[in-house]
């Protein structure tokens, strides 16, 4: 415990860490959310997948050139824009579900969301790059940041779910609350993050006549890394789609939350452990083993046929998420340029979006055709997938974090 509180005792650390834990919890609601919103007004999964899988999606294409404007401008100057616009697409998404608009509106207007949406996660690890630099401290501090988005991932959607499915006294349920309940949280936690500019990373101007440099994303190694969280975002967008409708088909669909939630909390107690280790094994190495950690024992939801079996699964597989997170944003942070961090950290954003979209849209699909147990067919694929990239890659990733490493830097 003490390498945490040795990293939260820096000149607005805790403040920014706060106020970023916050606004995590708009961004862990927000795919439930809607998927309650939709499936709640018009009783489709499928409708509700692909509402998911637009939001996703133009967030995916979008992120990285946000993320370059927040490089070259500054956070405060892009993300207070980022957060009026995404809560005037909230707004419009709640009021279209409501009177029943057509799918492709409802599509378009989350699509809005999608391009809009407030990245805390890389923001704030940014900042604490640029507080330790490339020491061991940053470890730790990235360790914290992966048990608060798990913080935030355990009870924002056990929260939203509540507040979508709960009938309210005199009125019934409310399948629009989740969705508000975004608006508020956002607005809360992404000003005052923002607010805090004492921590916030200098923006770095190029040189007059320096050419631009090119996206982060073909620096070698960022690729593999990338690619490997599309198949873990396939996981992930299936997960949240399949429980609920195995949930559901068993009795109780609340109880989709509360299960999803006991991986989350094994997820946040394996970076617990993790991040208050000294490892000696290379970061490439670890981020192999940890792919394979996730990704093997979710294939055993095929296995899982009730609330008991699902949940252990669960477990299972949220134990090593954390990790192998903590280890992919550390490999990124090594192999990207200081002046193009945020981008480099919010690719993983992006491929776990248009994982996240892919898994939605397919196990939405194969969920309404072939019922509900088929959704994990899909989360299975993107398993196969992660681990079959980084086991191909490994040998190359480890050369390249190699080479960076001996250059002293990138």
């Amino acid at each position: 415990m003490r390498a945490y509180l040795e990293v939260l005792a820096l000149p607005g650390a805790k403040r920014f860490c706060g106020a970023g834990l916050i606004t995590r919890f708009a961004n862990s609601m927000v795919g439930i959310a809607v998927t309650l919103l939709v499936s709640g007004l018009y009783s489709e999964y499928a409708l509700a997948g692909q509402v998911v899988a637009a939001m996703t999606i133009a967030g995916a294409v979008c992120a990285p050139l946000v993320a370059g404007l927040i490089d070259r401008l500054g956070q405060a100057r892009v993300g207070r824009p980022l957060i009026g616009l995404y809560v005037v697409a909230a707004l419009a998404l709640i009021l279209a579900a409501s009177w029943r608009l057509p799918g492709p509106a409802l599509c378009a207007i989350a699509a809005v969301m999608g391009v809009t949406v407030f990245r805390v996660g890389a923001m704030v690890r940014a900042r604490w790059t640029h507080l330790l630099g490339a020491t061991p401290a940053l470890q730790p501090a990235y360790a914290l940041e992966s048990m608060f988005d798990d913080v935030a991932f355990v009870l924002g959607p056990t929260i939203a779910t509540a507040v979508a499915t709960w009938a309210w006294p005199g009125v019934g349920v409310v399948p629009q609350a989740g969705v508000g309940l975004i608006v508020l949280v956002l607005l809360g936690g992404g000003l005052s993050f923002l607010g805090q500019r004492q921590t916030e990373p200098p923006v770095r101007r190029r040189a007059p006549g320096q050419p631009r440099p090119g996206s982060v994303i073909a620096r070698p190694g960022v690729l593999v890394v990338a690619l490997a969280f599309i198949g873990v975002g396939v996981q992930f967008g299936s997960n949240g789609i399949a429980m609920v409708a195995v949930c559901e088909e068993l009795g109780a669909k609340w109880a989709a939350a509360p299960i999803m939630a006991i991986g989350s909390t094994a997820s946040m107690l394996g970076a617990l452990w993790y991040g208050s280790h000294a490892w000696r094994k290379p970061l490439a190495e670890r981020f192999v083993i940890g792919i394979v950690l996730v990704a093997g024992p979710a294939v055993l939801f095929l296995l899982a046929h009730q609330f008991w079996s699902l949940a252990i699964v669960s477990a299972l597989s949220g134990l090593a998420i954390s990790p192998t997170f903590i280890t992919g944003n550390s490999l990124v942070a090594r192999l990207v340029p200081a002046s193009g961090l945020t981008e480099g950290l919010t690719w993983i954003d992006v491929a776990l979006s248009i994982g996240l979209a892919l898994g939605s849209a397919a196990s939405g699909w194969m969920i309404d055709h072939y019922g509900p147990h088929t959704g994990y067919w899909v989360l299975s694929a993107g398993a196969v997938l992660a681990m079959l990239i980084v086991l191909a890659s490994s040998r190359n990733l480890t050369r390249q974090v190699g080479r960076v490493s001996q250059s002293g830097g990138n």
